[in-house]
Protein backbone atom coordinates (compact mmCIF):
# COMPACT_ATOMS: atom_id res chain seq x y z
CA UNK A 1 0.00 0.00 0.00
CA UNK A 2 3.16 2.02 1.17
CA UNK A 3 4.19 1.29 -2.60
CA UNK A 4 1.31 2.33 -4.40
CA UNK A 5 0.98 5.82 -2.10
CA UNK A 6 4.78 5.92 -3.07
CA UNK A 7 4.21 6.19 -7.09
CA UNK A 8 0.37 8.49 -7.17
CA UNK A 9 1.66 10.90 -4.68
CA UNK A 10 4.60 10.98 -6.03
CA UNK A 11 3.48 11.95 -9.74
CA UNK A 12 1.06 14.20 -8.88
CA UNK A 13 4.37 15.91 -6.90
CA UNK A 14 6.12 15.85 -9.82
CA UNK A 15 3.19 17.13 -11.73
CA UNK A 16 2.75 20.19 -9.63
CA UNK A 17 6.15 20.68 -9.62
CA UNK A 18 6.83 21.11 -13.21
CA UNK A 19 3.40 23.26 -13.59
CA UNK A 20 3.09 25.19 -10.62
CA UNK A 21 3.18 29.16 -11.01
CA UNK A 22 5.88 29.69 -8.23
CA UNK A 23 7.98 26.54 -9.54
CA UNK A 24 7.84 27.51 -12.89
CA UNK A 25 9.68 31.28 -11.82
CA UNK A 26 12.53 29.05 -10.50
CA UNK A 27 12.80 26.75 -13.85
CA UNK A 28 13.45 29.92 -15.31
CA UNK A 29 16.58 31.10 -12.72
CA UNK A 30 18.95 28.77 -14.52
CA UNK A 31 19.36 26.55 -17.43
CA UNK A 32 20.38 23.69 -15.64
CA UNK A 33 16.74 24.27 -13.37
CA UNK A 34 15.34 24.73 -16.77
CA UNK A 35 16.11 20.93 -17.28
CA UNK A 36 15.56 19.87 -13.91
CA UNK A 37 11.45 21.11 -14.52
CA UNK A 38 11.36 20.01 -18.04
CA UNK A 39 12.42 16.31 -17.26
CA UNK A 40 10.07 14.47 -14.90
CA UNK A 41 12.57 11.42 -15.03
CA UNK A 42 15.27 13.71 -13.83
CA UNK A 43 12.69 15.98 -11.33
CA UNK A 44 11.35 12.55 -10.23
CA UNK A 45 15.11 10.74 -9.59
CA UNK A 46 15.15 14.04 -6.50
CA UNK A 47 11.91 13.81 -5.50
CA UNK A 48 10.94 9.87 -5.24
CA UNK A 49 13.37 8.73 -2.15
CA UNK A 50 12.39 11.57 -0.45
CA UNK A 51 8.78 10.15 -0.54
CA UNK A 52 10.48 6.47 -0.18
CA UNK A 53 12.62 7.82 2.56
CA UNK A 54 8.65 9.80 4.61
CA UNK A 55 6.41 6.69 3.28
CA UNK A 56 9.36 4.11 4.14
CA UNK A 57 9.40 2.41 1.53
CA UNK A 58 12.54 -0.11 0.82
CA UNK A 59 12.11 -2.26 -2.52
CA UNK A 60 15.55 -4.11 -1.41
CA UNK A 61 13.78 -5.47 1.26
CA UNK A 62 15.26 -7.61 3.81
CA UNK A 63 18.39 -6.05 3.15
CA UNK A 64 18.32 -2.15 4.31
CA UNK A 65 21.18 0.36 4.09
CA UNK A 66 20.04 3.78 5.55
CA UNK A 67 19.84 6.34 2.78
CA UNK A 68 21.15 4.22 0.52
CA UNK A 69 17.79 1.65 0.38
CA UNK A 70 15.53 4.45 -0.01
CA UNK A 71 17.70 6.36 -2.85
CA UNK A 72 17.34 2.82 -5.44
CA UNK A 73 13.92 2.27 -4.10
CA UNK A 74 13.30 5.95 -5.18
CA UNK A 75 14.96 5.82 -8.51
CA UNK A 76 13.21 2.60 -9.36
CA UNK A 77 10.11 3.74 -8.59
CA UNK A 78 11.15 7.11 -10.56
CA UNK A 79 11.95 4.82 -13.29
CA UNK A 80 8.88 3.04 -13.40
CA UNK A 81 6.63 6.10 -13.46
CA UNK A 82 8.51 7.87 -15.84
CA UNK A 83 7.72 4.57 -18.42
CA UNK A 84 4.36 4.39 -17.21
CA UNK A 85 3.94 8.01 -18.43
CA UNK A 86 5.66 7.53 -21.62
CA UNK A 87 3.40 4.66 -22.23
CA UNK A 88 0.28 6.21 -21.28
CA UNK A 89 1.23 9.66 -23.57
CA UNK A 90 2.06 7.13 -26.36
CA UNK A 91 -1.18 4.97 -26.43
CA UNK A 92 -3.38 7.88 -25.56
CA UNK A 93 -2.16 11.19 -25.88
CA UNK A 94 -2.34 13.97 -28.74
CA UNK A 95 0.45 14.87 -31.34
CA UNK A 96 -0.56 17.84 -33.11
CA UNK A 97 1.61 18.22 -36.80
CA UNK A 98 1.56 21.66 -37.69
Amino acid sequence: MRLLALVVVGRLVVWLFQTSGPTTRLWRLHPFLTELGECDLCLGCWLFPLGAWALGVNLLDPVYIPGVSEIVSGWLVAFGVHLARIGWQDKFGVTVLD
